[in-house]
């Protein structure tokens, strides 16, 4: 995503199986070296940190 999402937003992303996984962002954060990071509540119930730039948005 371009932008910082916001809780609530959802976004996609694919595993290392090639699997979409959806999901909904839960919080964001920036670590020190100034990677954006987003918490992603996965359909499912599981919780995956990832950086920003791999999820998308979904319209």
């Amino acid at each position: 995503m371009n932008a910082f999402p916001q809780n609530g937003t959802r976004v996609f992303y694919w595993d290392v199986n090639g699997t979409i996984k959806y999901g909904t962002v839960e919080s964001t954060s920036r670590m020190t070296d100034g990677t954006q990071v987003v918490n992603v509540k996965v359909d499912g119930g599981t919780t995956v940190s990832l950086p920003v730039s791999s999820v998308s948005k979904v319209t």
